[in-house]
């Protein structure tokens, strides 16, 4: 009887054509130049009085930034202690974590690491489990 329930279940889940879209979000491209989840980076544990400049010239000191962004809160401006750092190359990208993951800066130690939400704000959508 529960093999029936979660059979059902699973054709409900899977209806339209997997991982194109998410719902009420953007259709997520497929022919970019290289997949998002090799290049993007969260980075956290950072100190509150770090700068967007700083962020980036750090991170730029490995390779080539497609984007970055530290995060704010929106209304005070104070650093929320995390940010997002797009690389073109992936490898620039494995490099950063090697380098940088567990770097001591000021009184925090830092943490990088690949990131599951994608430029857009929503989350990947992975293989589905069965």
């Amino acid at each position: 009887e529960s093999w029936r329930e979660l059979n059902t279940m699973e054709t409900q889940v899977s209806n339209g054509p997997s991982g194109t879209s998410l719902p009420n979000g953007p259709v997520i491209s497929t022919n970019g130049a290289a997949d998002d989840s090799k290049t993007n980076l969260i980075v956290n544990y950072l100190p509150q009085n770090m700068t967007q400049e700083e962020f980036k010239s750090l991170f730029g000191s490995i390779g080539e930034i497609e984007s970055c962004k530290l995060v704010r809160d929106k209304i005070t401006g104070q650093s929320l202690g995390y940010g997002f750092v797009n690389y073109v190359d992936p490898n620039d990208a494995d490099k950063a974590i090697n380098t940088l993951n567990g770097l001591k800066l000021q009184t925090k130690t830092i943490k990088v690491r690949f990131s599951s939400i994608t430029r857009w704000g929503g989350i990947k959508q992975g293989p589905r489990q069965t």
